[in-house]
């Protein structure tokens, strides 16, 4: 499903920059970053509201499936729920 959610990266602990969520399923994503991450880092994603503020308490879990020019295909580390893709999907433009 098409996506348009900002989301903080962060690896070991530290935050170590954003990206763009382009697309989502129930099992992973494509993150439009400028970030260079090895295949296999584990990374979490912390989405972001239009506001700039991280949205209260929701962090997800990834690891780096495969590396491209325009970003990263990501797989969540568990299957994410329905309302958390409903949420990452939520700002996308629907045709």
């Amino acid at each position: 499903m098409a996506a348009a959610m900002w989301v903080r990266l962060g690896r070991n602990g530290t935050e170590i920059g954003m990206g763009s969520i382009a697309n989502a399923s129930i099992s992973g994503a494509f993150l439009e970053t400028t970030l260079q991450l090895p295949v296999n880092a584990n990374i979490v994603l912390e989405p972001v509201s239009t506001a700039g503020a991280a949205l209260e308490g929701v962090t997800i879990a990834a690891r780096v499936a495969r590396v491209d020019r325009r970003g990263l295909g990501i797989e969540w580390s568990a299957m994410i729920t329905p309302q958390t893709l409903d949420l990452l999907t939520a700002a996308a433009p629907h045709p």
